[in-house]
Formats: structure tokens, C-alpha cells, sequence
């Protein structure tokens, strides 16, 4: 049966990453008291993690699930189907399928996807996430339980504002966790660079972006994977190198700073999808 992962786990595990860098064989989850013991070079799980969820203008609300890789080295690519797969597949997402190592500086890769539902969706409903790696099958309930509220895309206590990302200089720009997608799917070509590009607008004088490996077969390198940028030009670039053909989506994420990502507020995502030719 799947093991869910609770919020007081979540909460213990958040406070007890200190940086380190642990080897040794895998230790079952329910074997393991949550410390830094957990991170280890390879061999252990992704942690699925419900960020919490937001109202949008229209009356719907968005989801957001997040993840703990807590491997120190090893990538892990957990394709769609019986090991990663959701409870409610009515409602269009881009679920990850690629897994980067733990980061050393913010840990937990804050809302990779996000979820919306109509405004009927009850308080009770629940959407499941269910993702199996290392030999355990976890699974995270999404929810609108008003305790797990999102600021969004301002944060009204720390009068942070996510960035305004634009995926063409003159093109209409989205804020917030939800993303912007591409609309025309960009080509690449196996082995040759590919730059992927964005206009980015924030009112301090520089943000933080990071590109990352969302979905696809194969294995994706980056130039230069975190950058922070000057917002007098906005222009954020990155270049993608794939090392298999087949269907990709990287994924940007933007914010003013790094640190700010444990305030759960405020960044803005954009998909890119990408075919890969040989």
C-alpha cells in the first residue's frame, strides 16, 4: 500500500536538512528517523510534497505539489504510469518524470507542477499523488483545506511578487506558480545546443532563475543550470543539450531570491516543450 507523506513528516524532514553529504546503502523509510541521516549520494526515494494551493480571479483554484529528491547525486526518471501517476486525471497537468539531485542551497524543489480545479471542487476532494522510487510507494493528497493557503502571486505580509516572465520580447507575459507554456514546441536536434530564452520583469534590480529537466526520455545538460540576472533587460537564456531524441519539457522557475522560496511565495514557473530529433 502506498505511505503517505504526512504534513508533521514534511515539516520534521524541512528542519532537519542540514547541508551534508552522506553515502551509504538505503535505509527504509519506515526504518528511518528524519534527520540528515536521510541524504545520502544514491539509493534513496523521491518524496512527493503537497505545497498548498491558491484562489485564481475566475473562482478556481490551483494546486501545487513539490518534491524531495533525497539523493545528493543521483537523477532519478520515474516515467508516467504505475509508479507516478495521480488519483484524478480530469484536470490538465504536466506531471514531472525527471527527478534532479537534492540542491544543496533550498532542498525542496517548491510547486515542479501545479493543479487547477473548477470552483465546485469541494474542501473534502482530494487529488492523489502517487510516486514510487528505491523501493517505496508514497503518495501526497492535494487539497483545498483552507490551513494550506498560498499568497499568490503576492506575498501580502512580506510584500514579495513573483516575476513576470514572458516567453517572447513582445509577447504577453504570465506571473505565479501556474507557469506559462510555449505554444509553438521548439525542435532540437540530439548532441547540438538548443538556447531557450525568456523576458523576465521584477521590480528589484536582480532575480534568481533556475532551469531544470521537467520530463523526456534521455538525459538533458545545461550550460548554466542557476543564474541571477539583472532586470534592467530582463533577458534570461539558457542553452540545452539532449542526449536522446524523443518528447521533453524543461521547466524555468524564477524568483527574487533563492532564500525566498521557504516563505512559499513568491516565484512564477514556464514550461518549454521541446522534440528532440536525431
Amino acid at each position: 500500500m502506498p505511505r503517505f507523506v504526512t504534513p508533521q513528516l514534511t515539516i520534521a524532514l524541512v528542519l532537519s536538512l542540514l547541508p551534508a553529504s552522506i553515502h551509504g546503502q538505503q535505509i527504509e523509510l519506515s526504518q528511518q528517523y528524519w534527520s540528515a541521516e536521510l541524504i545520502r549520494s544514491h539509493g534513496q526515494p523521491v518524496i512527493p510534497l503537497f505545497d498548498g494551493w491558491f484562489q485564481n480571479d475566475d473562482g478556481s483554484n490551483t494546486m501545487c505539489f513539490g518534491y524531495f529528491n533525497l539523493n545528493s547525486e543521483q537523477a532519478l526518471d520515474i516515467p508516467i504510469g504505475e509508479a507516478n501517476y495521480l488519483s484524478d486525471t480530469r484536470f490538465p497537468t504536466q506531471l514531472p518524470t525527471h527527478f534532479d539531485p537534492l540542491p544543496p542551497r533550498y532542498r525542496h524543489i517548491f510547486c515542479a507542477f501545479s493543479i487547477t480545479v473548477p470552483k465546485d471542487f469541494g474542501r473534502e476532494e482530494k487529488i492523489v499523488w502517487h510516486l514510487s522510487s528505491a523501493g517505496e510507494n508514497l503518495s501526497v493528497p492535494g487539497h483545498l483545506k483552507p490551513a494550506y493557503v498560498l499568497d499568490e502571486p503576492r506575498s501580502k505580509g512580506r510584500g514579495d511578487l513573483a516575476p513576470l516572465i514572458r516567453l517572447g520580447a513582445n509577447e504577453t507575459g504570465v506571473r505565479g506558480r501556474k507557469g506559462i507554456h510555449n505554444r509553438a514546441t521548439l525542435s532540437a536536434t540530439v548532441g547540438q545546443p538548443l538556447t531557450i530564452e525568456a523576458w523576465i520583469e521584477h521590480p528589484d534590480p536582480q532575480i534568481w532563475t533556475g532551469w531544470s529537466h521537467h520530463a523526456g526520455p534521455g538525459e538533458v545538460e545545461f550550460d548554466t543550470q542557476e543564474a541571477m540576472i539583472t532586470t534592467d533587460s530582463g533577458y534570461a537564456s539558457v542553452n540545452a543539450t539532449f542526449s536522446e531524441p524523443g518528447e521533453y519539457t524543461i521547466r524555468l522557475q524564477t524568483i527574487d531570491s533563492v532564500a525566498a522560496f521557504e516563505f512559499y511565495c513568491c516565484h512564477s514557473n514556464a514550461y518549454y516543450n521541446i522534440s528532440v530529433s536525431n
